[in-house]
């Protein structure tokens, strides 16, 4: 992974694979390889040996010259070349396999009508591609590619609808896989049930908490048992299946640049440091996370939907954890205004980080009293709060007390949210809580309650009506304006509700 000059290239095999059985041959894999290089599939590159691997996964044959794999998932970060390796692969079912029907679907027509134009284009640079064209069609909705032997390969957004009316498709295309819902799959599945050597083409990025046909992949990549798929996952996270069949994983630190060459097979060669930086900046931790390092959202409905596990949170606990000022202190309320909490983040001795809620009440009333005394006391300290949830009641009285305050936008949570979820999840823990068995009780039921919601392009802490994640929320505030402060001083503090 390391060259001898320490430059990072990207990994080129895969974290998770899972082959599919009975196959005696590659022969179709290599000949749709040196057809996508023949006509420069990859704006005129040779493919990576990452897209060679999943080729020669997904093109393996059985005794009976059938395909081995009749489902084929690709999952790995943006921008490493998935699209690429499935238009050599639709590419090779036009020119060397006399496929009769491809359909390509995507969540986006957008993303649907990028991959048409780009094969669209190998056709027009080459005189004999073009020469077994009959007609491309560009109108919307009918994007497609013709040829002279009746073959076609169509492009279609989906919709409940889209790929209905098709009978007999050879393969079938799912991109964008992570937005795959059953009606999509219902609306194209049947298309391949006449077909008994048809195929199924499932590629994405880091699945969603929504992403249940996607999730149900991986799972049986993980498992060693899933029948005729071909799957491979390019990913930073080191992901597996316990003894009892539950999801374990291991989310790294998203800034580790070895992280970001084992998820990205196109790291050093098409994908910079700085691109990745400049997107790290744009879409915070937690999006550059899933988009940039192929983390999934935790699989719905398991243990593993925790977002920072109880487990992981009380490996966090030190009695002894000591913060030193300056400090910053979050308020939150929950939406019903039956509790509020506010919650301090300072820098220890040793630079680390420290979280303890101060204070948690019922009600609302107290909130601006308490927090005015507390900046107060602590030599100005910052107050964070989110103006349009229920703690922005308190706002009028805080500035009428002339307290420094920081009203966090949406945006700027999402990203406080991520850095605080990688404080913890992260394999070097930069993070420490000193919570006496009441705060810790709290904060065991927001971590049980808490999911992530989407917020525009981030995603932040979100609870059903009736859950109280105040001392969670309270604690991600003040935590993400704590970078913010100086340098620690030496005097130890001691926060007494």
């Amino acid at each position: 992974m390391s060259l001898a000059s320490d430059v990072l290239l990207g990994v080129q095999h895969p974290q998770i694979v899972h082959p599919p059985p009975d196959v005696v041959s590659l022969d179709a894999a290599t000949e749709a390889i040196e057809l996508a290089d023949a006509y420069g599939i990859c704006d005129g590159h040779p493919l990576d040996e990452s897209q060679k691997f999943t080729l020669r996964l997904a093109l393996g044959e059985r005794a009976d010259g059938s395909w081995a794999a009749s489902a084929v998932g690709d999952f790995e970060p943006r921008q490493n070349g998935k699209n690429d390796t499935c238009n050599a692969r639709e590419l090779a079912g036009l020119i060397l396999f006399g496929e009769r029907l491809q359909i390509h679907t995507a969540h986006e027509f957008a993303t649907a009508n990028e991959s048409f134009l780009r094969l669209v284009g190998v056709f027009e640079n080459w005189d004999d591609l073009r020469r077994r064209v009959a007609r491309i069609r560009y109108a919307n909705g009918e994007q497609g590619i013709e040829l002279l032997s009746g073959q076609r390969l169509k492009y279609r957004a989906r919709t409940g609808g889209s790929g209905r009316g098709f009978a007999k498709a050879d393969l079938t295309v799912y991109d964008e896989a992570q937005h795959l819902q059953a009606e999509h799959v219902a609306a194209s599945g049947p298309a391949k049930l006449a077909n008994p050597n048809s195929v199924s083409w499932y590629m994405g990025s880091g699945g969603l908490s929504t992403s249940v046909n996607a999730w149900r992949l991986r799972l049986r990549a993980l498992s060693g048992n899933g029948g005729r798929l071909a799957y491979v996952e390019h990913t930073a996270e080191d992901v597996s299946l316990d003894s009892n069949g539950n999801v374990a994983s291991h989310r790294p630190d998203v800034l580790d640049r070895h992280a970001w060459a084992m998820a990205n097979a196109a790291y050093g060669y098409r994908i910079t440091d700085e691109k990745l930086l400049d997107l790290y900046d744009e879409l915070g931790p937690e999006m550059f996370g899933r988009e940039c390092l192929n983390l999934w959202d935790p699989l719905p409905g398991s243990q593993g939907q925790l977002v920072i596990p109880i487990e992981v949170f009380m490996a966090r606990h030190d009695p002894n954890s000591e913060p030193v000022a300056p400090v910053t202190f979050g308020v939150a309320a929950s939406d019903d205004r039956q509790w509020a909490s506010i919650s301090v983040a300072a820098r220890r001795g040793d630079g680390l980080h420290h979280i303890e809620v101060v204070d948690h009440r019922p009600g609302v009333d107290w909130l601006a009293p308490r927090a005015v005394e507390l900046s107060r006391k602590w030599g100005g300290a910052t107050v964070a709060i989110l103006p349009g949830s229920a703690a922005g009641s308190a706002i009028a009285e805080l500035e009428a007390a002339k307290v420094k305050l920081e009203k966090v936008s949406g945006q700027a949570f999402g990203g406080y949210c991520g850095a605080f979820i990688d404080a913890f999840n992260g394999p070097s823990p930069s993070v420490f809580h000193r919570e006496g068995p009441q705060n810790v009780a709290r904060f065991r039921s927001a971590l049980k309650s808490a999911r992530l919601r989407p917020a525009g392009t981030v995603r932040v802490w979100a609870c059903d009506p009736t859950s109280d994640i105040t001392a969670l929320v309270s604690a991600t505030l003040a935590f993400g304006v704590l970078p913010a402060a100086t340098a620690p001083k030496s005097k130890s503090l001691s926060f007494v509700l």
